[in-house]
């Protein structure tokens, strides 16, 4: 079962009704500090935490908008809905229990209320399909087909059956429907409530939080932590923490306390430090030269602790866990943690990471990035939030959503699928929901092509890909895509570039921002650019104007503008000999619309998609000439 899709109703600075698609592997939320990443992912977590926790259930006078409290203050508001899509596994298991076909809709909802309660929509059952399952089932004589068919309802159905009790099969029947009802809890539709509860409610997905505040204590008190409850030398997370390392070795606390021989816990031990260490560093490659190593000590005072350390093979001594970088401690903690969920094959859950690695540097990042991509995504969804560049695969900027705060007391925080949006309020979403500005820009290579856009990243990246598969020119490798974020900044990024003594082309639209041209001429005339480092669509096509929309043979364009917008666009309404994308904005009302939205949704539907050798050739073409520009 997958989870499609989550609507925010109202939640702490979420205002008013947001929703965003959950993609089916990973998907990114980006956002500033502040910008309501975090209430994103608990809302969610509240919905169906893996686990009964305090921490992580619904408080309408925590939790609901502080402006709007008083008035629902008798209520009982929804907080959460969850869309979720049956896999041919739930499906099976139903049709098992009844008959094929008995499901004909695939997509349920789950809307969670601030009392903790739940109410599921949208389960759709083929009640004909029931009626016909129960006349094959048990055997049902010709008067009772004919009566059972004829009934329009579950309680019609109850009724015909008890009032024909007499006749063959009628009694077993009435017994089932008996049961159904019973197991339909407060649902209005009997057989609806008894499948969903019996059959799709205990598959949904539990969610399994982690925050980058989440670590384990380099040295447990074993007689304070089998209290099982905070201390002043163990915070709640802590004991989380080291709850999952105990539960992860097999151990019990109270036989370590009652033992003075310690070699068999030893050993249990040290398989869980093995295992651990075999995955840490798989993915750990800053420093190969660590071993995990647990060591029970008894204190002069009677109190026995569990010390983890650290031995370098390198140096040849061990230290602390405390001694590492938070970046490393926050790494292994999260594998115990993970290792203890990965162990529970009885349960289905999805990830929700928040922050993940906020303590890693850029290179440790990547390695976590790489961890989630081939350890986590193969197996449970994941959710995670950033506000790093090096948590963003550029590849895949169609799995991201981004999270911004209005600063307009009415709406609050907004989440979007839409990474390049012209609003005002975020200018540049990626850039500006990363939080770093121009000046800290960490995209940079020794090789750096400027683009003006998140589109442009993804048509590149993913054509340059497909040419390279067909064994034909796509971009060097060594060649760093930039969006800057419109042409307005291209002289800005060319200065920091320059100043850093980096390599730099310009691949740009035709100007229309008249300011931005005589800017960039500028940077020419003072020779802090060669013109010819400067390139523009318009040189491929052999035209005079020409934007990366252009590239593309018009109808397969299309595909893209009406399968992102939900339109029906026809190549009949477009001048085959004029550029794309003005015609687009006319036949939109002149009203300007998201350019990355069907770069998005090339991205999704890449695998199904036929572009022509035309397109592909203006493509090849496009990275020949970039190529060149570096020579």
């Amino acid at each position: 079962m997958l989870l499609k899709k989550v609507s925010i109703h109202k939640y702490k600075s979420f205002l008013t009704e947001q929703s965003y698609e959950v993609e089916p592997q990973i998907t990114r939320i980006v956002g500033k500090n502040e910008s309501g990443k975090t209430a994103l992912l608990e809302a969610l977590a509240k919905s169906n935490y893996f686990e009964d926790n305090t921490e992580f259930r619904f408080n309408k006078d925590l939790d609901y908008p502080r402006s709007e409290l008083i008035k629902v203050r008798n209520e009982n508001p929804p907080a959460l809905t969850c869309e979720y899509e049956l896999s041919d596994e739930d499906i099976s298991r139903v049709e098992t229990a009844f008959a094929k076909g008995i499901i004909p809709r695939k997509n349920f909802c789950v809307t969670s209320f601030y009392d903790n309660t739940s109410k599921a929509s949208g389960v759709e059952i083929d009640f004909t399909v029931f009626k016909d399952w129960l006349i094959s089932f048990f055997g049902v004589g010709d008067q009772g087909k004919q009566l059972i068919r004829a009934a329009d309802s579950f309680s019609s159905l109850e009724s015909v059956v008890s009032e024909n009790a007499e006749l063959p099969a009628m009694e077993q029947i009435q017994a089932q429907l008996g049961e159904i009802k019973t197991g339909a809890g407060d649902f209005e539709n009997r057989l609806e409530g008894y499948i969903y509860n019996t059959y799709l409610s205990p598959e949904i997905p539990k969610l399994w939080y982690f925050s980058d505040y989440f670590s384990l204590p380099c040295r447990i008190n074993l007689d304070d932590f089998s209290t099982g409850q905070p201390t002043n030398n163990l915070s709640r997370e802590e004991v989380k923490i080291a709850n999952a390392l105990f539960e992860l070795s097999g151990l019990r606390v109270s036989d370590i306390q009652n033992e003075s021989n310690f070699e068999a816990f030893k050993a249990q031990l040290e398989a869980t430090s093995n295992s651990i260490t075999d995955d840490m560093f798989e993915y750990w490659t800053t420093n190969q030269n660590l071993e995990i190593r647990f060591e029970i000590e008894h204190a002069p005072n009677g109190v026995r602790y569990l010390n983890i350390r650290i031995y370098n093979s390198k140096h040849r001594v061990t230290l602390p866990l405390k001694n590492r970088s938070k970046g490393f401690l926050w790494f292994f903690s999260f594998l115990v943690w993970f290792s203890k969920i990965q162990g529970d094959k009885k349960s289905k859950y999805i990830l929700l990471l928040d922050e993940p690695g906020l303590s890693l540097h850029a290179s440790a990042q990547n390695d976590l990035l790489r961890f989630i991509d081939e350890k986590l995504a193969p197996e449970y969804q994941v959710i995670y939030t950033t506000h790093s560049p090096f948590m963003i695969d550029s590849l895949k900027l169609n799995e991201v959503r981004t999270v911004y705060d209005t600063q307009n007391p009415k709406i609050g925080s907004v989440v979007s699928d839409a990474v390049e949006e012209k609003d005002s309020d975020t200018l540049f979403p990626l850039q500006a929901a990363l939080g770093y500005t121009i000046a800290q820009n960490l995209y940079v290579s020794p090789k750096n092509l400027l683009v003006e856009g998140i589109s442009d990243l993804v048509y590149l990246n993913h054509f340059s890909t497909i040419l390279k598969d067909m064994g034909k020119e796509g971009l060097s490798e060594d060649i760093t895509i930039v969006p800057v974020g419109g042409a307005d900044k291209i002289a800005t990024f060319i200065s920091l570039m320059r100043g850093n003594e980096l390599s730099t082309v310009c691949l740009l639209d035709t100007f229309t921002d008249q300011a931005a041209q005589a800017r960039l001429k500028r940077m020419v005339e003072q020779k802090i650019i060669a013109d010819k480092k400067i390139l523009y669509y318009h040189s491929i096509m052999g035209q005079a104007y020409a934007d990366i929309e252009d590239l593309f043979d018009k109808e397969e364009y299309l595909v893209l503008f009406n399968g992102a917008f939900g339109k029906s666009v026809q190549i009949s309404e477009l001048d085959t000999n004029k550029p794309i994308m003005s015609q687009l904005k006319r036949l939109n009302g002149n009203k300007a619309f998201n350019h990355y939205s069907p770069a998005n949704y090339m991205a999704k539907n890449i695998g199904s998609l036929v572009f022509s050798d035309e397109t592909m050739g203006r493509f090849e073409k496009l990275f020949a000439m970039v190529n060149s520009k570096f020579d």
